[in-house]
């Protein structure tokens, strides 16, 4: 019941959907639960999305299409201005990952550690015919090696487990720095996506010199210190919150919240140039 009425409240807050048709969608999805009506394919964007049982994200999926309205738009507006590489940290079972492949001269990178999210993963590519998208069944990290990862069944949001803590079901799983993943590939990762449950600053740790060839990360988790701290000294600006219909980045988070973004301060000059603005304060 919370996260039937906690998705309730993200559709009336939402910017990609009218309120009206999005609860009608999330009502059909209980339905559809009650049934078990799975797999079934979701529209995100102009990509198809295979789910073989009812997930969190797909529930936002279903109801919303791009739920993170400003942060997926502003990603394809950038990708759609140059050929680049996009890295998907923890691209779960595509969202991310399905609406940069839309853009042609886009290259993406997709790590997701967990093999059965993988493999869905995996299955979404192929579904929509993507050849420019790598899927790799990879954890980032601060060193190479295995970490410790939950294992629960049916869940979407499978993480690292830190040291001294203990999980009931759990699995290990090969982890890479990401500069020594993008040296063996021989690509750029122009821009970023993090979302890793509690695992950001290891993975910003392998970073290493790579981070200033990195013009936007879009990250779970950069409104804490840690990351703040670690952006700063990278070169980067923010925390902001792309509000994109009004192609603004503000230091205050849209109406219905959305992860932080963090722009190299090199990058700024350009964004403006395609007429994308950011604003220290609020307007």
């Amino acid at each position: 019941m919370i996260q039937f009425v906690d998705t309730l409240q993200q559709i009336m807050r939402s910017d990609s959907v009218w309120a009206c048709p999005g609860i009608c969608r999330h009502l059909q999805w209980q339905v559809r639960k009650a049934f078990r009506r799975f797999p079934c394919e979701l529209t995100i964007a102009g990509s198809r999305l295979k789910v073989d049982r009812p997930l969190a994200i797909a529930a936002l999926i279903n109801s919303m299409g791009e739920y993170d309205y400003n942060n997926m738009n502003l990603l394809k507006f950038v990708l759609s201005h140059d050929k680049s590489t996009f890295i998907d940290v923890g691209a779960n079972i595509g969202a991310y990952t399905l609406i940069a492949s839309e853009v042609a001269d886009t290259t993406v990178v997709s790590f997701e550690p967990h093999p059965a999210t993988f493999s869905m993963l995996e299955d979404n590519v192929r579904l929509n015919g993507r050849s420019n998208v790598i899927c790799l069944n990879l954890a980032l990290s601060s060193q190479d090696g295995e970490l410790r990862f939950t294992d629960n069944p049916g869940s979407p949001v499978n993480r690292v487990i830190q040291s001294g803590n203990t999980f009931g079901a759990e699995l290990r799983v090969p982890s890479r720095r990401l500069d020594a993943v993008c040296r063996e590939l021989k690509v750029v990762p122009d821009f970023v996506k993090i979302d890793v449950e509690g695992h950001e600053a290891a993975v910003l740790d392998g970073f290493a010199a790579l981070a200033g060839t990195t013009k936007i990360i879009f990250i779970e988790g950069g409104e804490g210190q840690g990351v703040r701290s670690w952006m700063q000294a990278a070169g980067y600006t923010g925390p902001w919150f792309a509000h994109f219909k009004r192609r603004l980045l503000l230091p205050v988070r849209q109406t219905r919240p959305e992860d932080p973004v963090f722009v190299y301060q090199d990058f700024l000059p350009e964004l403006q140039r395609m007429n994308f603005d950011a604003v220290e304060r609020p307007i």
